[in-house]
């Protein structure tokens, strides 16, 4: 019985999960830099995740 076949990032479902974990570890990142609170934080990681999935997919990565 073979295998699941081996795919790369990109062709993975997971693909996706890259701008997720960038936006939370910019949220992180903001929350300890910067008094603003947790919501505020989270607002601005998934904004710049955002601006990143976007900036990619201009590139014609995605």
């Amino acid at each position: 019985m073979p295998g699941p076949e081996i795919k790369s990032f990109r062709e993975s479902r997971w693909r996706y999960s890259q701008f997720v974990i960038l936006g939370l570890l910019l949220a992180g990142l903001v929350k300890w830099l910067s008094p603003l609170g947790w919501w505020v934080s989270l607002g601005i990681g998934a904004l710049l995740g955002v601006a990143y999935f976007l900036f990619e997919k201009h590139r014609g990565v995605i």
